[in-house]
């Protein structure tokens, strides 16, 4: 598209010699903060359910994107052509059924063959924990683990709540005590999926299937 190699144009300007200093002296870990609040920005538009804000937090999210790309290619690290061809061909290999002679008719199919095939790309992990983004925040790093932990055959006891707002609500009321008490709540999680991960971890020693 015209926009898109105009994007990388605008781009190569920036990083150029006659360009921004301050893009010019930016490095892949300076970017991490900005590719977090980009991305924060973007689920904030989208649950706004704004078309207009959604596009513009979108197109911010391309450029730092396009941004760490051409940061790699300026310390020879990696190409934007790099990363498009590795993510196509892993496209293609995790969808044997839409782009092989798989048959996989269910959501439950389609995911089992997922989780085989990465089991065959990551050969390094060993544990089906592993693999889970250390730097996730505790909410979401908690219920990744909780995923993995029940495909491994954990059984988690499960309150009944009625409706999403209603578990929310929950939530809510939790931080509410947490605050009461002067207790940070993301330090609580943090340091509960800790306990919960050395748990599984020594219960579950990696024979189970690494996903």
């Amino acid at each position: 598209m015209r926009e898109w190699n105009d994007l990388l144009a605008i781009a190569d300007r920036l990083l150029g010699p006659q360009g921004c200093p301050w893009d010019r002296e930016q490095t892949l870990f300076t970017l991490q903060p900005y590719l977090l609040e980009e991305v924060h920005e973007l689920i904030e538009a989208i649950d706004s359910l704004e078309g207009q804000k959604i596009s513009e937090e979108l197109g911010d999210v391309f450029y730092a994107l396009v941004f760490v790309a051409k940061l790699g290619e300026k310390e020879e690290k990696f190409s934007l052509s790099d990363a498009l061809r590795l993510v196509s061909e892993k496209l293609i290999r995790r969808h044997p059924h839409v782009f092989g002679d798989v048959k996989a008719e269910t959501s439950e199919e389609i995911v089992h063959n997922w989780e085989q095939i990465k089991q065959t790309e990551f050969k390094e992990r060993k544990h089906i924990l592993d693999g889970i983004p250390s730097s996730l925040p505790s909410l979401a790093r908690a219920q990744k683990m909780i995923v993995k932990m029940k495909r491994a055959g954990k059984v988690f006891d499960s309150p009944s709540f009625e409706s999403e707002e209603e578990l929310g609500e929950a939530f809510w009321e939790l931080l509410a005590a947490a605050e009461a008490k002067g207790w940070n709540a993301e330090d609580l999680v943090r340091r509960t999926v800790s306990r919960h991960e050395k748990a599984f971890r020594e219960k579950n020693t990696g024979d189970e299937p690494v996903a």
